[in-house]
């Protein structure tokens, strides 16, 4: 111990009688006055150190004592008081726990009061689960254990309101927003809301550490209830959801009471004035409790309450109800509205856009050149007037969708009138790879659609990542399928036509349906407005899909026979006959399998159809057979 202890004392509750017959076995307590509580307070100014073991009530009663009256103290936890285990880093075992009480020295720490009362760990005003349970709690355990608490949370969400309240720091910083509810803790107490704590916080830096929860929906507080009970680490920076203050004292008034819960235990309502004492209990800790509090303390008081709610308009809409999506405010509606306005304008600038890219498509598909298909789709403009038609038909903006598809509507004429007229020009008709990989639409289209759709959307409510729209108009190919059916039209090729332009209006429809959803997450449009778009963009999504399932079922069927085939040996009148890249093909509605037959001699005639009929027995329908022979000797 650092200096010469000439008494100690252990006093218990009645909590811990039976702890206390299991400690006096030990050899070392034998020097120790064993005394209970009442006995105690009429000798308190006897002893110099005071080891202390019961109740929360009864541990922090000592504690005021000591530290109106100056003498050190130890704390011997039940097995059951795991929170108080935590908050000090006291071992599990008596023994360790003994040796550090008889044995370390007692050094100064700050304490936190809640009007007047002594906080050990945890002060919680509102509710905000599970950031004041312990981490120590679901740290062994297992998933299924952690998804239950994770719905138990979210159960609570249903209770959970949002409360006017208003914050004066010491430094007369005054704050005025609305939340959940406010967790205070004075140092790093291995709760979940300790994760998201300053680093620098200590036992000894005179400041106490709020945090406010004011989630925008519900959404965002099951976002942040996740990252609380599955990530281990602390977080480098606040969630959306918190706000954070430093400092020495915090007055914390609400419009309606709120609960004041001290230690798990309910003691009052708002107001509350939170204050540190500093240095004012001298106590005995462990060696890896100490070693948390830097050697460079910050003393600054901080505020970082930017992400919470500050407008009038979104406090006043927070108290009415948590909305399950996010819901965007004023501003950010009119700042993407003034943006999407101008974008979904028919201008000269998209006119002559289009017509470049539907040259450059065009021309690329002609030349199987996948590298200008690319360009074109990167130089044509027609995603924007996309995303501008979504938004105005989830709003229900009827003068901005008609403005928005004209757009459209003319970019598909520029497209389908230029790739015709350079088809119609040429003077030939050959279907190079290009062109037929945009003549196959299946389901697997309508998913990269709508995947590009939600990339789009969040692209346009997020200018920093603006610059990757680009890799969004690569993704869904506009314009390539839009010229393949314009060729098709040139060459009075109907049913390239209509393929190519069913894969266009798959890549169209899922867009504007993930468009659509996305911002109404994002919360630009209220259920009851947005339904109506919503319902109408996924009818025309099952539309769509119905001919496209078609065409995913021949895919997988195309695929089995293939799979089947491919490097198959047969036997055929004692030869051996191996198949080689097989593909599958439609002629009138007949299937043809086209490929190679590797044997050591050319075979007959009468062999090929034995073959053929080999293969119609293994793929179990009837196929023509297409082949070119390959002899290895």
């Amino acid at each position: 111990m650092g200096k010469e202890v000439k008494k100690i004392a252990f006093v218990y509750g009645k909590s811990s009688l039976r702890l206390i017959e299991e400690i006096k076995e030990y050899p070392i307590t034998s020097a120790l006055t064993f005394m209970e509580m009442e006995v105690f307070f009429k000798e308190e100014k006897k002893y110099d150190r005071v080891i202390v073991s019961g109740d929360i009530d009864e541990i922090k009663t000592v504690l005021l004592k000591a530290i109106s009256h100056d003498f050190e103290v130890a704390i011997i936890p039940n097995a059951s008081q795991t929170s108080l285990q935590n908050s000090f880093s006291l071992h599990k075992g008596i023994s360790e726990n003994l040796k550090v009480a008889l044995n370390n020295a007692a050094k100064p720490m700050d304490v936190l009061f809640a009007n007047d009362e002594l906080v050990l760990h945890t002060a919680l005003v509102g509710d905000a689960p599970p950031l004041n349970y312990h981490i120590t709690k679901y740290r062994n355990k297992s998933l299924k254990e952690r998804l239950q608490a994770l719905y138990e949370s979210y159960l609570k969400i249903k209770t959970m309101n949002h409360t006017r309240l208003t914050f004066k720091t010491s430094k007369s910083n005054v704050i005025d927003t609305v939340a959940t509810g406010v967790i205070v803790i004075e140092h790093d107490n291995k709760t979940f809301a300790s994760k998201f704590m300053n680093h620098t916080s200590s036992t000894n830096n005179e400041q106490l550490n709020a945090l406010i929860i004011s989630p925008n929906s519900i959404m965002e507080y099951l976002q942040l209830m996740t990252n609380a009970i599955f990530n281990r680490n602390k977080k480098a920076t606040l969630p959306n959801t918190i706000g954070y203050i430093k400092s020495q004292a915090l007055t914390l008034e609400s419009k309606v009471p709120l609960p004041l819960i001290i230690d798990g235990k309910e003691l009052g309502k708002t107001p509350v004035n939170f204050m540190v004492k500093p240095k004012a209990l001298k106590i005995a800790l462990s060696d890896c409790f100490w070693e948390r509090v830097p050697e460079k303390l910050n003393l600054k008081e901080t505020v970082k309450v930017d992400k919470l709610p500050h407008t009038h308009e979104k406090m006043h809409y927070l108290q009415k109800q948590l909305p399950f999506f996010t819901h965007a405010s004023e501003y950010q509606y009119k700042t993407l509205f003034s943006s999407l306005r101008e974008e979904g304008r028919l201008s000269s600038i998209f006119m002559v856009l289009m017509l470049l890219s539907s040259v450059l498509a065009t021309v690329g598909l002609y030349l199987n050149s996948a590298s200008v298909v690319i360009g074109a789709m990167v130089l044509a403009p027609l995603m924007n007037p996309i995303v501008v038609f979504s938004m105005a038909l989830l709003r229900q903006d009827e003068l901005l969708s008609l403005k928005s598809l004209k757009t459209i509507l003319v970019g598909i004429l520029i497209t389908l009138l230029t790739a015709a007229f350079i088809a119609g020009v040429l003077p030939f008709e050959h279907m190079t790879e290009e062109m037929e990989g945009r003549i196959k639409p299946s389901i697997l289209d309508m998913i990269v659609a709508f995947v590009s759709g939600v990339a789009a959307a969040y692209v346009k409510n997020n200018s920093k990542i603006a610059n990757t729209i680009a890799g969004v108009a690569i993704a869904v190919a506009l314009v390539p399928p839009l010229a393949t059916a314009g060729i098709g039209l040139g060459w009075n090729d109907w049913e390239m036509f209509y393929q190519a332009f069913l894969l266009f209006l798959t890549n169209l429809v899922g867009i504007v349906f993930a468009v659509s959803l996305v911002f109404f997450v994002k919360g630009f449009a209220p259920l009851k407005r947005a339904q109506k778009g919503l319902f109408y963009t996924l009818l025309f999504s099952i539309l769509i899909t119905i001919p496209l399932l078609d065409s995913f079922v021949t895919i997988v069927e195309d695929s089995r026979v293939i799979s089947r085939l491919e490097h198959h040996r047969f036997e055929v009148e004692g030869k051996t006959i191996i198949l080689q890249n097989v593909s599958l093909s439609r002629d009138e509605k007949v299937e043809v399998i086209k490929c190679e037959l590797l044997l050591a001699e050319s075979p007959t005639k009468q062999e090929i159809k034995k073959l053929k009929l080999k293969i119609e027995e293994r793929v179990g329908k009837s196929v023509e057979l297409e082949a070119l022979v390959r002899l290895r000797f």
